[in-house]
């Protein structure tokens, strides 16, 4: 499509027709309902107008610099590349990468139906201008030429490709330096290869993930931020937050450095992520449209307590796309060393929506927390759990690829994975001593060997039928009879 009138006066009628020109081809291919993101200098396609309002911003305030390919009504995302020049192998990959860029594209936006003076608006554009802007510095490397004349990759293309090899073949940071380094003395001149593996990182970063530092108590009481932001203290233990405090030779500055950090990872975000894609949209959806129900147990959706749950929460079992996840979690020594006692334990979220050949595959967990050691948080893991929780209530705006719609999306744990030890941490239960039965609890039948010192868990045989032969035997068991009932799991109430 023409697109000189953009450089055009715009009172010129080439201007005028350029923009009903522009309208058309957008109302075409990029509506939602009656109205397309404006792509004026003021909205910054950040918010949804009729056809009469864009035709008035863009002749009144202009149109956006930068934009030139427009992704966001419909263009392709890669102008540069001649589909007829790539090579057949390659299409897959190509239709691959820009639909990525498209789904990407469209779920920026957290905004919706924006209407005018609204200070809600405001602060809508405010945040997605962050993420337009690095996502269109995404499409301007998109449309960039690895090398003069080169027509199978362009600069992200490559630099993706070639990230990618990076976690398959295990290279090192040091080595992909150098393969940088090898690859920009073999291109031609006026190549874009990044000089190193940071420049590499931040060419993508728009479709990265980060993780948010978050200053902890040193005996796990509480996490510095909302309320306790500013102490330097605990307030519960009122052990100091900080492992060390020095001034700056000037005195003008201090470096502080915290006793613990826990590292978050915002699962809205990654939670988002699953619908901006169209493929992993509709797996997001299988539990309840691609499920077999035949009454057999394949799926945790076959499964009596996920039905419960969703009549019990409207909220949640309103929407099939809503997020049913299981939180795994275990510690382990990142140091590999016997001799050292240090303790970190990572939390993963488990999509159950996902088809059973996909929710349990590794790309499909979500590191949400990195809770650091020394030693275990033991009964206070719920301090670091409590992120976990939010989305339950409020949700967050979504797109939806699949269905090229918006929805709430809210997401709850329905269960749990880890080991004994870990249910006890995550739980708030006894896992050990007198009563460590979570089923049992103080009914917990206990015996203290008196040389050892350790616990073992006898009466097992409360649990048969009353006239069951084994209740009566003295000679197979301790040389007791057992007519006691089976103790009545708690409730929770």
């Amino acid at each position: 499509m023409d697109k000189t009138w953009l450089s055009q006066p715009r009172h010129t009628n080439e201007y005028v027709q350029g923009v009903g020109k522009f309208i058309d081809f957008a109302f075409g291919n990029a509506t939602h309902g009656n109205k397309i993101l404006c792509p004026c200098k003021n909205c910054l396609n950040s918010s949804w107008r009729t056809s009469t309002k864009v035709r008035e911003h863009l002749i009144c305030e202009g149109f956006m610099e930068g934009y030139h390919t427009w992704l966001f009504h419909g263009e392709s995302s890669h102008p540069v590349l001649n589909p007829e020049d790539v090579q057949v192998e390659n299409s897959a990959a190509y239709n691959e990468f820009s639909d990525l860029m498209r789904d990407l594209a469209y779920g920026l936006d957290e905004g919706g139906d924006l209407e005018d003076n609204s200070e809600s608006n405001n602060n809508s554009e405010v945040d997605f201008n962050a993420d337009a802007q690095a996502y269109l510095k995404m499409v301007d490397d998109d449309n960039k030429e690895l090398y003069p004349g080169c027509k199978n990759f362009s600069k992200l293309r490559f630099i993706v490709r070639l990230l990618h090899i990076k976690l398959l073949g295990r290279w090192s940071d040091k080595s992909f330096d150098m393969v940088l380094q090898l690859l920009s003395d073999a291109f031609p001149e006026g190549s874009v290869v990044p000089k190193n593996f940071n420049e590499a990182k931040k060419i993508v970063k728009c479709v990265g993930l980060g993780y948010v530092n978050i200053h902890a108590c040193e005996n796990d009481c509480v996490l510095f931020r909302n309320e306790f932001e500013k102490e330097s203290q605990c307030p519960k233990c009122k052990t100091s937050r900080w492992k060390s405090e020095k001034k700056s030779p000037d005195g003008k500055r201090v470096n502080k450095v915290p006793v613990k950090v826990l590292r978050y990872f915002p699962i809205k975000r990654r939670l988002q992520r699953l619908f901006m894609s169209s493929k992993s949209a509709a797996d997001m959806r299988w539990h309840d449209e691609g499920r077999t129900k035949d009454g057999l147990l394949r799926h945790p959706a076959d499964a009596i307590f996920w039905k419960d749950f969703d009549s019990k929460h409207p909220l949640i079992g309103g929407d099939s796309r809503n997020v049913r996840m299981a939180v795994a979690t275990d510690g382990f020594n990142p140091f590999r060393s016997q001799s050292s006692t240090y303790s970190i334990w990572p939390v993963f979220l488990i999509p159950y929506n996902l088809p059973p050949w996909l929710c349990m595959k590794q790309p499909n967990f979500i590191l949400s927390l990195l809770i650091p050691g020394p030693k275990a948080p033991g009964g206070d893991m719920d301090v670091y759990l409590a992120d976990l929780v939010d989305l339950y209530t409020d949700g967050v705006r979504t797109f939806d690829a699949s269905k090229s719609n918006f929805f709430q999306l809210r997401a709850a744990i329905l269960c749990t994975i880890h080991d004994f030890p870990g249910l006890g941490y995550t739980h708030g239960c006894t896992t050990q001593g007198e009563v460590a039965c979570p089923e049992c609890h103080s009914f917990t039948s206990s015996l203290q060997l008196k040389k050892g010192g350790k616990y073992c868990y006898m009466g097992h045989r409360r649990f048969l039928a009353s006239n069951h032969r084994f209740r009566s035997d003295e000679n197979l068991f301790d040389g007791t009879t057992e007519h006691r009932l089976a103790p009545k799991p708690l409730t929770g109430q």
